[in-house]
């Protein structure tokens, strides 16, 4: 059995996940949140993107009341000399679970600011955004402990999750009720939180051992509580302590009680008991992954403190002789306040570290005197064609762009592949000139595409002269390169797939709101490109069966209202009437801003088009029944003049069992890139990816 696989679609491509200590009494702030969320160069500039999952739990409340399982009353760590460990004196109350509620969601919580974190990276982080950041929220422990919890909002009976004076039973279904009622709160909270970056993943089990005794059965507890997880489509996580007795645990956790598990090796912290090997194996054969463990100091008596640094380098080193640095998903103890403090310690160890950790994320790093050379990155060349750029770009399996190049479109077919070939070979020799060799070229184009020979036959007057193109031989035999091509909205559903929204979706439809517009479709986690290559040409859905003649032949097609040329020709009918002054040239753009600012006209013709592209959605959905809805493309930074009044007649016109939870507006930059590069990834083998 394999660990637990990285970046997989139910998990949202979840990899590498940053537990997050909180403190009740001190906000997390964008300034701390960016060391976790980007890494960034000695100057403090952000260069990539860093964790993509966050796991955020606090120890204790604000009145000092335990959220956790258990502290230690002895003198030492555990496992060594006199710990002992007990049930919290202090568990915490109802008060005090509903207070961690406000820590999560409250207008200055931490989701609210991660969000806003994002926000900001986004337009400063050169590479890709990708998909929804990943979060996980600590549910706090039920203490046996505790037999004066509270009264839950709403109802007239206090909770005791003791068993004295009432049995074992009796107890644990009242732990599992408050429980039950907290992951409730979650759900209903994020909902009205509407993250624009963020993905709620699940949940995490504080306690890091599972038990049953006459006082407390943890094993009931959470076997009847994942179901209430996987009701809301919620995962359950979990972080055991490395023992004979978990190891045990993990044999069989999926069957049982938690989603995905990540094994604590304990290396970090005691002197004897601890094999990093030993615990990898244990790890791998389970189907879990692995903790990384550092700090800066803790509050806590460990005997190791002087070997910090030698075992920072064995879990490091680990990743690579072991393999979980590529083939496991990785939770990563970091202290309190460590990372943003490595970036500029005094200390060069501590600044060496800091970069080490993003290699090892990335997937580059090395052990010193390693004659193994790790998996390079497979980068594909991405070709974007559309009716007013031509765009190609360096792009690795995970999304990241290295390089781009972008001209205006040109005018016809010969001097479209000449400047398609000069693009591409600027990014061959690039890519040549880091030691590697590209794994293919994937090509995203207006029109439609035989997909199977890489055929181009036929495309609107968008794209003029764009038809019985060979595009896939020619670019193959020119280049000498494996080719694939498709059309330019089956790319962009396939980019939201792998990078977007589409993550773990079985069932999605994208439409890219562009100079045209395009779309794609998913069903069942496949692309749809239909018998001859014409599915989901979205844009020519006839709105008005007497409407005006559209590029494609048809009459009234969605695309003369609501797309870019639409909106361009509109704008000049308005300005040729004179009801409305815009300089040349005159585009959707423009009239956006006219809109903008004021322009009543302008701003009925956005409104109107938004409202027609609601009618050829709402044809979609009772057609299709798709999960989500996923718009793209330059038009969407019209905003809400254009988005809002989509949403609102896919609202009203819609059949209430057809109707999607929310029309989604795309977090990626270069959707049509990305799908190219998908193209490449989907079609070469991982092997064959590492040896090119």
């Amino acid at each position: 059995m394999p660990y637990f696989p990285p970046r997989q679609s139910g998990f949202n491509g979840l990899h590498h996940l940053a537990l997050m200590y909180g403190d009740a009494c001190q906000p997390w702030t964008p300034e701390i949140l960016t060391y976790y969320a980007a890494h960034l160069d000695d100057t403090g500039r952000p260069v990539d993107w860093l964790f993509d999952s966050f796991l955020f739990l606090n120890l204790a409340s604000s009145r000092g009341r335990d959220y956790r399982a258990d502290i230690n009353l002895g003198t030492t760590m555990s496992g060594e000399g006199d710990f002992f460990a007990w049930c919290s004196p202090r568990p915490a109350e109802v008060t005090d679970w509903l207070e961690l509620l406000d820590f999560y969601f409250g207008p200055q919580g931490v989701l609210a600011t991660l969000d806003q974190t994002l926000e900001q990276l986004v337009d400063q982080v050169p590479q890709p955004y990708g998909h929804r950041r990943n979060v996980v929220l600590m549910i706090p422990y039920p203490h046996i402990s505790q037999r004066v919890f509270g009264q839950l909002p709403g109802e007239d009976t206090a909770l005791n999750f003791g068993v004295e004076g009432q049995n074992l039973d009796r107890a644990t279904r009242q732990r599992l009720h408050a429980c039950s009622w907290f992951v409730e709160q979650l759900v209903a909270r994020w909902s009205a939180g509407r993250y624009r970056h963020l993905h709620l993943l699940g949940a995490y089990w504080m306690f890091e051992s599972v038990h049953r005794s006459w006082e407390v059965d943890d094993h009931w507890l959470l076997k009847e509580l994942r179901p209430v997880l996987h009701r809301h489509d919620l995962k359950f996580l979990w972080i055991p302590f490395y023992s004979r007795y978990t190891i045990h645990l993990l044999d069989d956790y999926q069957r049982y009680y938690f989603d995905l598990a990540f094994l604590q090796p304990n290396v970090m912290f005691y002197q004897q008991g601890v094999d990093l090997a030993a615990a990898a194996t244990a790890a791998r054969q389970r189907g879990a992954g692995l903790e990384m463990e550092y700090y800066l100091e803790l509050d806590e008596p460990i005997a190791v403190t002087a070997e910090r640094h030698t075992r920072f380098r064995t879990y490091l080193d680990g990743g690579v002789h072991h393999g979980y640095m590529t083939e496991a998903a990785c939770a990563w103890f970091l202290g309190q306040g460590s990372l943003e403090r490595m970036h500029g310690h005094p200390d060069p160890q501590e600044r060496v570290f800091y970069r080490d950790v993003y290699r090892f994320i990335r997937g580059t790093y090395r052990p010193a005197g390693c004659s193994e050379t790790p998996a390079t990155p497979s980068l594909a060349l991405a070709v974007d064609l559309g009716g007013t750029h031509l765009r190609v770009a360096v792009v690795d399996e995970r999304g990241n762009l290295y390089q781009r190049w972008q001209v205006p479109t040109p005018g016809n077919r010969p001097a479209i592949l000449e400047a398609m070939v000069a693009l591409l070979s600027a990014g061959r020799d690039w890519v040549l000139g880091q030691g590697g060799r590209p794994a293919g070229i994937g090509v995203s184009t207006g029109g439609r595409v035989n997909f199977a020979t890489g055929e181009v036959l036929d495309a609107t007057a968008l794209l003029p002269d764009w038809r019985a193109v060979p595009l896939g031989s020619y670019l193959r035999e020119t280049l000498d390169l494996p080719v694939w091509v498709d059309n330019d909205g089956n790319c962009a559903a396939l980019a939201e797939q792998q990078f977007g929204h589409g993550r773990g979706q079985a069932h999605f439809l994208t439409l890219v709101l562009g100079t045209g517009i395009g779309g794609g479709l998913v069903v069942n986690h496949h692309l749809v490109r239909g018998t001859h290559h014409a599915a989901a040409e979205l844009g020519h859905i006839s709105i008005q069966h007497d409407g005006p003649i559209c590029s494609c032949g048809n009459w009234g097609c969605v695309e003369l209202f609501a797309s870019g040329s639409g909106l361009a020709a509109m704008g000049q009918t308005l300005v040729e009437a004179g009801l409305l002054a815009l300089s040349p040239p005159i585009t959707a753009e423009a009239l956006g801003r006219a809109a903008q600012a004021g322009h009543p006209i302008a701003q009925d013709v956005i409104q109107r088009a938004g409202r027609l592209l609601g009618v050829a959605i709402t044809g979609l959905l009772h057609t299709l029944n798709p999960q989500r809805v996923i718009l793209s493309g330059p038009l969407t930074q019209l905003g809400d003049l254009y988005l809002q009044p989509v949403r609102q007649t896919v609202h009203e016109r819609t059949l209430p069992l057809a109707r999607v939870a929310d029309i989604w507006i795309s977090d990626l930059k270069d959707p049509g890139l990305l799908g190219a590069a998908g193209l490449v990834a989907s079609a070469v083998p991982a092997a064959g990816r590492e040896r090119g």
